[in-house]
C-alpha cells in the first residue's frame, strides 16, 4: 500500500485533529467503511513475520509439484525444507492468509494454480502471463506500482508463446517419476505437448517502477509487498520477469527478502543494493512490479 493510500486512509479513519481515536462507522459513508475494513483486514503486516521464519531455508529450484497423483511433476504440494524464489513467496502468502496448515495448503493451491485446479498445465508457470494476472483476478494480489510511483511508471510488453515453451519440454523436466520406464516418460511428455499445443500466444503488459527512479520511491514501497523484477523483452527468453521476492523493513531500511540461488538460501539484502547489481546486466533490468497481498472475499 503506497504513501498516497496511507494518507487517504489516515484521513478516512482518523477523527478530527487531536481526537486520538478512529472515526466510528456510523459517521462514515459506505465507501469510507469499505476502505477502513480493507485496512483492518490487511494481511500484509503478517508477511514480514511469516517470511522471517523462512530465512536460511535452503534454495532448490522447482521444489513443489502436483503431489503423488501428479502426471508430470510429483514433487510435494507443500514443503518447508526447500524453496525457490516463487515458491517462497507463494508459501509465505498462503501462511500469512491462513494460520491453520491444512487451510494454508488449500490457499497455496489457489495461489499456484489457475482457479485452484491442481494440474501441471494449470500451474501459474509464467509470472507475467499467469501468476500475477490470475492472482489479481482471484483477489489475492493488487497491483500498487502506480500507487507508489505514479506517473513515473512504465510498461513492458511481450507476446508469450506458451505452446512453444511446452513443446521444448523433455523427459528431463519430469519430476518424481523415477519409477517409470523410459517409454512411459516419453509418453508423458507427448501427452503434455498434445494437451498444450492449442494454446494461443498471449500478449502481456507489466507495469514497473523504473530502476533509475527506485531511490526516489523505495521508502514508499510498503513492507510486505511482493516484488517482481522486470527485464527488457528479449526474443530469446520466454519471460519478462526473472525473479520474485518480498519487501521487508528493518531499522528503516527496505530489504529484499528472497530465495537466492546465489546465496543458496532465503536471505535479506538491501533492496537498492540488489537492484543495482543488475543495472548494466546484458539482459537489462527495467524495474520492479509491485503487488500488495489481499484477502479475497469468500
Amino acid at each position: 500500500m503506497g504513501c498516497a493510500i496511507l494518507l487517504l486512509l489516515t484521513s478516512v479513519l482518523a477523527g478530527p485533529a487531536g481526537a486520538g481515536e478512529d472515526k466510528p462507522f456510523y459517521k462514515m459513508a459506505e465507501p469510507e467503511i469499505a476502505a477502513a475494513l480493507r485496512t483492518l483486514h490487511d494481511p500484509s503486516p503478517l508477511v514480514g513475520k511469516v517470511s522471517e521464519r523462512f530465512v536460511g531455508t535452503p534454495y532448490h529450484l522447482g521444489p513443489l509439484g502436483e503431489g503423488e497423483k501428479g502426471d508430470f511433476d510429483r514433487d510435494p504440494l507443500m514443503r518447508f525444507d526447500a524453496v525457490d524464489c516463487t515458491t517462497f513467496v507463494e508459501e509465505v502468502l498462503a501462511l500469512a492468509l491462513e494460520p491453520e496448515p491444512e487451510r494454508a495448503k488449500q490457499t497455496l493451491q489457489k495461489i499456484r494454480y489457475k482457479d485452484g485446479v491442481v494440474r501441471y498445465a494449470s500451474r501459474n508457470h509464467f509470472p507475467e502471463a499467469d501468476w500475477i494476472p490470475n492472482n489479481e483476478a482471484a483477489g489475492y494480489l493488487e497491483d500498487i506500482t502506480r500507487v507508489v510511483a505514479g506517473d513515473d511508471v512504465r510498461v513492458s510488453s511481450k507476446v508469450i508463446d506458451k505452446a512453444a515453451w511446452y513443446l521444448h519440454k523433455t523427459t528431463a523436466d519430469l519430476q518424481g517419476v523415477g519409477k517409470l520406464s523410459a517409454e512411459e516418460k516419453v509418453e508423458l511428455v507427448g501427452r503434455l505437448r498434445q494437451e498444450t499445443k492449442g494454446l494461443s500466444p498471449q500478449a502481456v503488459a507489466v507495469p514497473y517502477l523504473p530502476i533509475e527512479f527506485l531511490p526516489d520511491y523505495a521508502a514508499r514501497i510498503p513492507a510486505g509487498t511482493v516484488v517482481s523484477f522486470v527485464r527488457e523483452n528479449s526474443p530469446a527468453i520466454p519471460v519478462l520477469i526473472s525473479h520474485q521476492g518480498l519487501v521487508v523493513e528493518k531499522n528503516g531500511v527496505k530489504l529484499l527478502r528472497h530465495a537466492s540461488a546465489t546465496d543458496g538460501k532465503v536471505s535479506d539484502v538491501p533492496l537498492l543494493e540488489y537492484a543495482y547489481r543488475y543495472f548494466n546486466a546484458k539482459w537489462r533490468l527495467l524495474g520492479l512490479n509491485l503487488q500488495a497481498l489481499r484477502r479475497p472475499s469468500r
